[in-house]
């Protein structure tokens, strides 16, 4: 009864519901500020109730009715869950401080063919990107870590143990690793929207989906 009264409540005005929302750790210090913070000057009055999801292979959390939205970069494979494209994310190769090309703009993966790798486990759609990149190089990594964590594949390297294919993340801090542009082909991953393509979003949720469709490519900055 609470929440049908809440929708009606939603229905009447838009501007003073809540929008349930997931998305990945690695979008939390950056795209979720932003697009909830642009949001938030339109329509002040909407409350925001987020939940962590990750990439990794499994259900979706929009296809089981617990959040409105999902940001996500696993395409969901289930057609009761729509996916809109929002931009492409640059994947990078994250050296250690003093390796031969932590001054380089641009490398392939062919030139760390014979370094150790930290990778995502296997459960990972990115790792699956991974291994495609390694695969399509002719590279065959010699893996001496593999982990659930961005940020700490991050810090491994910059420990000196390896080297990791990381997604570009704007003004990350926190880590002395070393970026530098990938040039192989389909370097890149796609990061979507996911909501329900069978329920109906209720107004706060429908206002935040247009307004982060809306901005799409602007989403990632340059650089």
């Amino acid at each position: 009864l609470d929440d049908g009264l809440a929708a009606i409540q939603q229905l009447l005005d838009p501007g003073a519901g809540t929008v349930t929302l997931a998305f990945q750790l690695s979008f939390g210090n950056w795209l979720i500020p932003e697009v909830v913070r642009s949001f938030h000057q339109q329509h002040p009055g909407v409350e925001f109730r987020l939940e962590q999801s990750r990439d990794a292979l499994g259900s979706s959390l929009v296809a089981q009715g617990a959040v409105d939205l999902e940001i996500t970069a696993r395409r969901p494979r289930n057609p009761a869950v729509r996916w809109d494209r929002l931009f492409s994310q640059r994947l990078e190769l994250a050296v250690p401080p003093g390796h031969r090309l932590a001054g380089a703009a641009t490398a392939d993966l062919a030139e760390v063919a014979d370094d150790d790798f930290i990778l995502l486990t296997s459960s990972w759609e990115l790792r699956q990107l991974t291994d495609q990149l390694c695969a399509a190089a002719g590279v065959t990594p010699h893996v001496v870590f593999e982990g659930d964590d961005l940020p700490t594949l991050g810090s491994l390297v910059a420990a000196g143990l390896g080297v990791a294919i990381l997604p570009q993340i704007p003004g990350a801090t926190g880590s002395r690793a070393k970026r530098v542009a990938l040039t192989d082909p389909s370097a890149t991953r796609e990061i979507g929207l996911a909501s329900s393509a069978e329920r109906r979003l209720l107004p706060a949720a429908a206002l935040f989906r247009d307004h982060v469709l809306g901005r799409r490519e602007t989403l990632l900055p340059a650089g």
